[in-house]
């Protein structure tokens, strides 16, 4: 099997997990029962608010209810450095841009897949004479459109203009090598159409493009950043992981719920100003619709695995369920739930990953009604 180089930017962040022993009351005896584990996940970048879900989760105490400790480890590189690391067990959990981790495990690495993390956060820009032709995705064949090669929107437009009947020469796919060239090929006419993160919008409207969309109202629900693990860590301390995402699926929900409450901590987590927290994780229109959901969307990743193999940036023989363990979040949301089973968020979120991992070989045999007891 064979990869082509990763050119795609690639979020990530970094953890160790830890069981600690209880003690006391009923509570803590029963934490004392505990195996305790240790899990390192790897880091990249110097954004604070590397992972909302972990950080909040960490700060809120939902980790140390599960005898759960976090620390962590900072990684020169965000892309084959993080998954040489992670394949080799030198971490043993990383989060980052979907790509690396669908190219590592379709290698056979020991890399697998548990969950997810971020979706949304991309914006479609072009020149303002063109905005009100580029509004209709039919008008956008015979076009040229700027991505970064292997990025989220590059995949996942791909996907979506299939969808709505388009050839793959119906629009020629313009490799740049950074959003900020996106934005200036974009505003010189030199391609269409340009896909750029939301924290280069302003850039881009400087050099005179206007915002056409956002690849979420292309789009809805379609998956960007996945967490990873150590496959082998994972067959010998699988509980941690579950543990890890049940932390995550609380942080979630208060997230949704408790902006206040989220708000001062992750503020709190990371030293970062209200205001910072409020528009990273709050302001819809200034994020375009970035989202933080811990659920693992396989059929979402399916369809960029999919999309990887037809362009053969990736060559595998390999069906993603092979390296894409839904299981470990099926378990922690069914112990959320089992312990909350009259909370309608978490009834919401069940709903969501009926709905959006359907596509798993066997599923409904497997998480069905009776599964969920």
């Amino acid at each position: 099997m064979k990869i082509k180089r990763l050119t795609a930017v690639i979020l990530a962040a970094t953890l160790t997990i830890t069981v600690l022993a209880g003690c006391g009351n009923d509570k803590s005896n029963k934490k004392s029962e505990k195996t305790s584990y240790t899990l390192n996940l790897g880091v990249s970048g110097d954004s604070p608010l590397n992972n909302p879900l972990v950080q909040l989760a960490d700060e809120k105490g939902y980790f140390a209810d599960e005898n759960l400790t976090i620390s962590q480890t900072k990684l020169e590189n965000p892309g084959a450095v993080m998954y040489d690391a992670l394949s080799v067990g030198k971490i043993d959990a990383a989060y980052a841009q979907v790509v690396p981790p669908i190219s590592y495990g379709a290698q056979g690495y020991d890399v697998t897949l548990i969950g997810g993390v971020l979706s949304g956060g991309m914006v479609c820009v072009c020149l303002p004479e063109n905005y009100e032709k580029f509004k209709d995705l039919e008008n956008w064949k015979g076009h040229s459109i700027g991505v970064i090669q292997m990025s989220t929107s590059e995949l996942t437009t791909r996907n979506a203009l299939k969808e709505k009947g388009f050839n793959d020469n119906d629009v020629e796919y313009v490799m740049i090598d950074d959003y900020s060239s996106i934005a200036l090929s974009t505003a010189k006419g030199n391609v269409d159409i340009g896909f750029i993160a939301s924290n280069y919008v302003d850039q881009a409207i400087e050099a005179g493009c206007k915002v056409l969309t956002t690849l979420y109202d292309i789009k809805k629900d379609y998956v960007c950043c996945r967490q990873s693990a150590y496959s082998e860590n994972l067959k010998e301390n699988r509980d941690a992981y579950v543990a890890y995402l049940e932390g995550q699926i609380k942080a979630y929900k208060d997230i949704n719920d408790d902006k206040k409450g989220t708000i001062k901590s992750l503020v709190k987590a990371t030293g970062e100003s209200e205001d910072y927290i409020n528009d990273y994780i709050y302001d819809e229109e200034g994020s375009a619709h970035r989202t933080y959901n811990p659920d693992p969307n396989y059929n979402g990743v399916e369809e960029l695995y999919n999309t990887m193999l037809e362009q053969k940036y990736v060559e595998s023989d390999l069906t993603l369920d092979k390296f894409y363990d839904i299981s470990v979040y099926a378990d922690a949301l069914k112990n959320i739930i089992s312990e909350n089973p009259d909370d309608e968020f978490y009834q919401d979120m069940k709903a969501f990953f009926k709905e959006n991992n359907n596509t798993y070989p066997n599923f409904e045999n497997q998480y069905g009604e009776s599964f969920w007891g």
